[in-house]
């Protein structure tokens, strides 16, 4: 289907089906702004509670609902998918790109997210929601709160977490490998680059976080004993939890920090200060974030020297934003600065995050820490950033790239309204927080002396709070009623200016190229954007759709599942057999992946993220046993013979599929079907060893929750298994294609991706039999 054959916009087709950036990207603003309500009103009901202490707006379970949802859905489902509101739709323009790598996995990656956050708004009508803290406590949330709404709201944050990371690996492939001619990597826009740390973040911090629900998920199913146990408890959970917590800041913040950078620089008429200095400090900054978890536990008992080694590291990654901050500063010194709405509220974000940033480094001190950890002036500090560093900026960012997206102009009058009353809403709201610093956060009562900085803050709460309802009704009325936009308002420089507003679906008429430091187009030719391939697929949104079926049954009646289970497997069937085609431009830089075309780069990134899943079951497993003094010796408890056998049979079947590769390149098609089934077959004889294994401990009393060494073994077992069984799955679909003759001296190439799973799932064994077998 080529552009001019795309359902209107007024179509609902349209917008289930399409796979464009652009419309991805206006689908995840919708929603992030949806979500944005949702927990906007949520803080507006427990402000009314906190107004006084006597009040009774909120009892004390509704109450910590409120604020258990308010934080999950602001940081997960409201700021970071804001920020990939305006990166799918930006990103791939200020790279002289068609569209993203892969266009059905963008369209997933949305709808994934949706359905996420539709599992969590159902976990409300479940008897109760989520009522544990956004940091999901232990080991309250693990044996304390046996709620179907809670597994539900888990789920749905499970969900989520497949959404980033499919996000996370187009995204890593687009910016390395679909970039136009002469825009390398140091040419990048500050946005793109910010965003391109950011996924980086993501591809190490959420699988983290991934590994964390599994782990709850069966303490509360299974009845294994993680965090319930002495020996992990609470204090393992911090440890999983914070190592994807802290990055999580900078993830929701650089994106911002992107936008405000671009935003300076257009609206001061002048390069930005510094800007390899401001890289070289992301780039710490974001290798320090996975460095930084344990200034979170300063109370909870872990080793002086350790707590000493993190403050080091806490107060060694608030220097780099002193370096970025100073930059922004030296970039407005001595320009005349445009004070258009973009531009005001991208000050007004750097003023609130300097205070949020100076007021964290005291949270580095061990003493201070001791005084404000559990406090509202940690309440104060994390909006002061997280709020007002990130959410403020990526407001900028709407505003500013609102021409283009909709071809028309804003009220700018109505953008300074906006503007005036955040600012003084914000600071209303958040300010007398650190002056109430004795005030225990999470608590709905507190001392009558607090009542007047409370009841404050309850009213710069909806001022700040109504000053969103300025921005929408400004939004909703300039798309009809706006002056027209024309293709640059800004005189702004970078490369997404230099076409229509709005983009047309193919974003470019011919290639562009940065030449001299100048953006040209080439004569379009086949290399050209003048056209676009198919933009719909229904398949991305059934499959999610059934995902998100599969996981609600669980949580309601089996049967739902198994329906789901129907719908998944023919969504994924339909997505594999789809002629969807997305070809990769012909000209373009790709350092420094030149000679790794786009899947195998795909196909790294995934594994990138699957080994941080891994390395966390298996770090629990460390920490847990370091905690056990009578931990089973090698052999006692765990046979040495099953494990030593299914290495075997493992190694063999990488053998085997190397053969079935080797046997396809060379054109034998009974060479590619013979390996391809020893391998299945092989894989197959692991899962019934594994079974015999398990079924060997289940009659000896030996389960889920007899100790924290089941536990472990359990869980860190069958997640590997859960694995094979997948590759077993997709092993199947292979054969049946080799038997119509696929991959007969074309197409290997599919099968060598595939080997790189499989390969990796042999390779985590590795790891797992000695550790649990001889160890």
């Amino acid at each position: 289907m080529e552009a001019h054959m795309l359902p209107p916009a007024s179509s609902i087709k349209r917008w289930l089906l399409t796979t464009n950036h652009k419309d991805i990207g206006i689908l995840y603003l919708v929603t992030a702004i949806y979500f944005l309500v949702v927990g906007g009103a949520l803080s507006l009901l427990f402000r009314l509670q906190l107004a006084d202490p006597s009040l009774n707006v909120l009892p004390p379970q509704a109450y910590n609902q409120a604020i258990t949802i308010h934080g999950l859905v602001m940081v997960l489902f409201v700021v970071s998918p804001l920020a990939f509101a305006l990166a799918n739709y930006v990103v791939p323009l200020q790279i002289g790109a068609r569209d993203l790598a892969f266009p059905r996995l963008n369209a997933l990656s949305y709808w994934l997210y949706l359905f996420a956050g539709i599992l969590v708004v159902v976990s409300f009508f479940q008897e109760r929601t989520l009522d544990v803290g956004w940091t999901l406590y232990q080991p309250l949330a693990a044996g304390f709160t046996p709620y179907v709404g809670v597994n539900t709201g888990g789920l749905g944050l499970g969900l989520l977490t497949a959404s980033v990371t499919v996000s996370t690996i187009n995204f890593v492939v687009t910016i390395f490998r679909s970039r136009a001619p002469g825009v390398r990597l140091t040419a990048l826009p500050m946005f793109t680059m910010t965003i391109l740390l950011t996924v980086l973040m993501m591809l190490y911090a959420f699988p983290a976080l991934l590994a964390g629900i599994i782990m709850l998920a069966s303490d509360r199913v299974l009845g294994t004993v993680y965090f319930t146990s002495n020996q992990g408890g609470a204090i393992l959970w911090d440890h999983i939890f914070w190592f994807f917590g802290h990055p999580e800041v900078y993830i929701v913040l650089f994106p911002a920090l992107g936008v405000m950078a671009d935003i300076l620089v257009t609206f001061s008429r002048r390069p930005l200060f510094g800007r390899r200095y401001i890289l070289a400090a992301m780039v710490i900054v974001a290798t320090l974030s996975f460095l930084v978890w344990g200034h979170h536990m300063f109370l909870t008992g872990i080793h002086p020297d350790i707590r000493r080694a993190f403050t080091v590291t806490t107060i060694a990654i608030s220097l780099p934003f002193d370096a970025i901050i100073l930059s922004f500063i030296y970039t407005l010194s001595k320009s005349k600065i445009h004070l258009r709405t973009p531009m005001l509220f991208t000050l007004g974000s750097i003023a609130i995050f300097i205070i949020g940033g100076i007021t964290g480094v005291f949270l580095g001190s061990i003493a201070l820490d001791y005084v404000l950890r559990g406090t509202y002036f940690v309440v104060a500090h994390f909006h002061y950033t997280m709020a007002g560093g990130a959410l403020v900026g990526l407001i900028a960012g709407v505003y500013y790239w609102y021409p283009k997206m909709t071809g028309r102009m804003f009220s700018e009058a109505l953008g300074r309204i906006h503007f005036v009353l955040a600012m003084i809403g914000f600071n209303l709201l958040y300010f007398p927080m650190f002056l109430a610093w004795e005030m225990p956060r999470r608590v709905p009562v507190y001392a009558e002396y607090l009542a007047p900085l409370n009841q404050l803050a309850t009213v710069g709460g909806f001022i700040f709070g109504g000053s969103f309802l300025v921005m929408f009704w400004n939004l909703l009325y300039s798309l009809r009623h706006g002056e027209p936009a024309g293709d640059n308002p800004w005189n702004a420089p970078t490369l997404e200016w230099l076409t229509r507003s709005p983009p047309p679906p193919h974003n470019f008429d011919g290639t562009p190229a940065l030449v001299d430091g100048r953006f040209t187009f080439l004569a379009a030719n086949g290399a050209g954007h003048h056209s676009h391939e198919t933009h719909l697929s229904p398949w991305p949104f059934m499959l999610s759709l059934a995902s998100m079926v599969v996981l609600l049954g669980l949580t309601t009646h089996i049967a739902i599942s198994l329906g789901g289970l129907v719908l998944l497997a023919a969504s994924i069937l339909g997505f594999a057999r789809e002629r969807f085609v997305s070809h990769e431009p012909q000209l373009g830089e790709r350092w420094p992946f030149e000679k790794v075309d786009r899947m195998k780069l795909a196909w790294w990134t995934f594994l990138a993220s699957e080994i941080v899943l891994f390395g966390v079951l298996l770090s629990a497993y460390i920490y847990v046993r370091s905690a056990t003094p009578s931990w089973p010796a090698p052999g006692t408890l765990f046979d040495i013979w099953h494990g030593a056998v299914n290495t075997f049979i493992l190694l063999t079947s990488s053998f085997t599929l190397v053969l079935a590769i080797a046997a396809s390149r060379m054109g034998s098609r009974a060479g590619t079907l013979g390996f391809l089934g020893a391998t299945m077959a092989l894989g197959v004889a692991f899962l019934l060893n594994k079974y015999g294994e398990w079924t060997e401990l289940f009659s000896h009393g030996v389960n889920f929750s007899t100790s924290i060494v089941s536990t472990s073994f359990f869980l860190t077992t069958g997640v590997h298994g859960a694995h094979v069984t997948a590759g077993l799955l997709a092993l199947a679909y292979l054969i049946s294609r080799a038997l119509k003759g696929a991959y007969v001296r074309e197409g290997h190439e599919t099968l060598e991706y595939f080997g790189y799973y499989w390969h990796f799932v042999d390779i985590v064994w590795v790891f797992i039999f000695p550790l649990f077998y001889l160890i």
